[in-house]
């Protein structure tokens, strides 16, 4: 880990504010959905059981995934009520037999007959208000019987996450140790920022969790290294359309950044800082 480096993209990081890493969780896709959903019915938990639930089975999709969100979105509409368990299941089993999720369908639905099976679902609403964000990390693990840094259940965490900032205003506070998925956008962004040369799990890990501890300890507040997922992800996409040419990848990444909502000098700071390396 270069702790200079480290510090760099922290400080850049950082610098977008707390409204400016907002901003990319916004232009993710399931981010609509979520602020549909909290508006149209009353009841926050069966609402972040319902896209928890359903964001285990966001893979091997038959589109992309703001068709996913979407259809989950019309599909709880159509239904008109979320007023217990079942309501969740119910819009759940509609939910399956859209194209979307065609494929492995049988595997997906499985794999929710196992959740709740496995009492998620009670565990859940019973629990969620109070528990804390990696105790319900773990029950989500254990029911699926899957591991906690298996991509669908991270991506799960990451969903819940917004969904409280959604409504609480706040991302919750989990710890920085936490097993989110190392792809290869990660370890791209890894290497091109200097944060860390080594493409060991691990090392690329703990080089991220650092720099949001960082990021955490100079905003006075949370946030996690699920944030990796949707800001250097994205980065990480449009890096590796442009190596190695470095003065591209940095023009291509300030026009996303701004196009995110981030004003012109973080912009330009950040792209910097992630491509320093290049």
């Amino acid at each position: 880990m270069n702790r200079r480096r480290v510090e760099a993209v922290a400080t850049a990081v950082a610098n977008l504010g707390y409204d400016g890493i907002v901003a990319f969780d916004q232009t993710e896709p399931e981010y609509d959905t979520l602020e549909t959903l909290f508006e149209t019915f009353d009841d926050p938990i069966l609402v972040e059981l319902l896209v928890v639930s359903a964001t285990t089975e966001d893979y091997q999709l038959n589109g992309d995934a703001q068709l996913f969100w979407n259809e989950l979105e019309r599909v709880a509409l159509a239904h008109g009520s979320l007023d217990s368990k079942g309501d969740v299941q119910e819009i759940l089993d509609t939910f399956m037999t859209a194209d979307v999720n065609a494929r492995l369908n049988q595997t997906k639905r499985d794999r929710l007959e196992r959740l709740f099976g496995n009492g998620f679902d009670d565990w859940f609403i019973a629990n969620a208000e109070t528990a804390k964000p990696v105790e319900v990390w773990e029950q989500l693990a254990d029911c699926l019987q899957n591991d906690k840094g298996m991509k669908t259940v991270v991506l799960s965490m990451k969903v819940y996450d917004i969904a409280r900032l959604i409504r609480l205003g706040h991302y919750l506070d989990f710890p920085s140790d936490l097993p989110i998925p190392c792809d290869l956008q990660v370890k791209r962004i890894s290497r091109t920022s200097g944060i860390t040369y080594s493409d060991e799990t691990d090392r690329v890990l703990d080089a991220w969790a650092a720099v949001m501890d960082e990021v955490s300890d100079r905003l006075g507040r949370p946030v996690s290294v699920l944030r990796v997922d949707s800001i250097v992800w994205q980065a990480g996409q449009i890096v590796g359309k442009h190596e190695p040419d470095q003065v591209a990848a940095r023009e291509a990444l300030e026009g996303h950044f701004e196009t995110v909502g981030i004003e012109p000098d973080s912009a330009s700071e950040l792209a910097r800082e992630l491509t320093t390396e290049m």
